[in-house]
């Protein structure tokens, strides 16, 4: 859990510390762009792995020619999609009224191709829960990524700065995954091994496609819809929220699913899958209550004036940080239960919620649709909520409790913080270390009188 929560918040650190220095070099139209274009690479990243990753590390008796199958299907699958990008790129561009996306979106796509040689050893290195080496890597490969993309932006390259960052912080990936890992590809393709393991994969593939594709759709939106700028101020938003909301999804998501698939008992099973889901709250209500006190001071100290249109989106946002992690580890124990088909229905049913939200904000505004958004990442938990507890004999009660808890904890948050106004600090810095403190306080003293099985589990890990 420790290696796999540096790994996601070693690379997240690191990507906002440069994003902050680019943020100040760069305008908000040229991240718009790059909103743009991240919607149609993350889209086909997500074919790259189609569920069959998941599939290996499920799997218990997993062979050599499995790992060569997936190897190759993710090798041929990725070069037919940079070559579909490459035809198409033109006619995004005029899509979008962006006359440079076409050598961007050509540019940009070949991290795709990149991504399928490497998706293996990523798998392999998961499979084995040794998420100190993925660590390694990625760190090393968004450093050196971040340090190149800086000196470009410095020397007046702009967008295409952006753009090389994503290239070469993959490259970097690739190489140090084969320098470390000694599993090599043999020139097999087994169709029985495929179809097994793609009986698997599939549902988890459509599922994660509509959710790549639901966490996109904003950006296509507001990309055809609106500005650049707005895009570009979303955008900023976005990741200050993700920094820790896609941080804990992405660590609890791929910790949960291989030490839950590695029990057997049921009962041992739902007792650790209570443990992640108490433990996600408590982490995301902490961050998603920090960002929605300090948007302000988070925004203007970090990038600066220019930003400022950022802040409204950014507590908005924070709001609907709250429910999407909790609604991942829900869904996550029903990839664990091998109940994938189920997996894919709920993520149908609640990327559907999205679509009236969708034609309210090209009508009203991209705020209401931002609204929108919470009431939307709401639902969907509840959903999940629905899911489980009528499989799995866990109650709405159990995971409610855990709501009123985080609720009480971020009332007493915003009561300490509101008060903290009749200081009328001026200074930013000040005001921030402050409010930062004040929460801080707060959810410690909510730790140990409201979620004593953390601290249990606390004490576990320090011995």
């Amino acid at each position: 859990m420790f290696w796999s929560f540096t790994d996601n918040f070693s690379q997240q650190i690191v990507n906002f510390i440069v994003g902050i220095a680019l943020a100040r070099i760069l305008l908000p139209d040229e991240f718009g762009i790059l909103g743009i274009i991240s919607v149609f690479i993350a889209v086909s990243n997500t074919f790259i792995n189609s569920g069959l990753s998941d599939a290996l590390i499920n799997k218990k008796d997993t062979s050599d020619k499995d790992y060569s199958t997936v190897f190759w299907a993710n090798v041929l699958l990725g070069i037919f999609i940079y070559l579909l990008l490459f035809v198409s790129a033109p006619y995004i561009s005029i899509f979008f009224k962006q006359d440079t996306l076409t050598l961007l979106i050509r540019i940009t796509a070949i991290s795709i191709i990149i991504v399928s040689f490497s998706s293996i050893q990523r798998t392999l290195l998961t499979k084995e829960i040794n998420f100190k080496t993925i660590t390694v890597v990625s760190t090393i490969s968004v450093i050196i990524s971040g340090i190149v993309a800086l000196y470009m932006a410095f020397k007046g390259y702009g967008i295409l700065s952006l753009v090389v960052r994503m290239v070469l912080g993959q490259f970097i990936t690739l190489l140090l995954f084969w320098i470390l890992n000694n599993w090599r590809p043999k020139f097999i393709f087994d169709f029985k091994s495929f179809k097994e393991l793609y009986k698997y994969g599939a549902n988890l593939f459509m599922s994660r496609l509509m959710n790549s594709l639901y966490d996109n759709l904003y950006y296509f939106v507001i990309g055809k819809y609106f500005s650049p700028a707005n895009l570009g101020y979303y955008s900023r938003a976005d990741t200050f929220k993700n920094l820790a909301s896609s941080n804990i999804i992405n660590t609890v998501q791929r910790v949960s699913f291989s030490t839950l698939s590695a029990k057997t008992d049921d009962i041992e099973q739902m007792k650790l899958f209570k443990k992640f889901l108490s433990g996600t709250f408590f982490i995301t209500s902490f961050f998603m209550t920090l960002l929605f006190v300090c948007s302000n001071e988070i925004i203007l100290i970090l990038i600066g004036v220019k930003w400022a249109d950022s802040i409204p989106y950014l507590k908005i946002l924070s709001i609907s940080g709250l429910f999407i992690p909790l609604y991942a580890v829900n869904i996550n124990f029903l990839a664990v239960k091998n109940r994938t088909k189920l997996y894919f229905k709920i993520e149908l049913i609640t990327k559907l919620f999205a679509i009236p939200i969708i034609f309210i904000g090209i009508s009203f505004g991209i705020n209401t649709m931002l609204i929108g958004i919470i009431i939307v990442s709401f639902l969907s938990y509840l959903t999940s909520v629905y899911f489980v507890q009528k499989l799995f004999n866990y109650s709405y009660k159990s995971q409610f409790s855990l709501i009123l808890k985080g609720s009480i904890l971020i009332l007493f948050s915003l009561i300490l913080t509101y008060c903290s106004t009749f200081f009328e600090i001026k200074i930013l810095y000040s005001l921030f270390i402050m409010n930062t403190t004040l929460i801080l306080i707060v959810y410690l003293i909510g730790l140990l009188l409201l979620f004593p099985d953390l601290v249990i589990e606390l004490k576990k890990l320090k011995k």
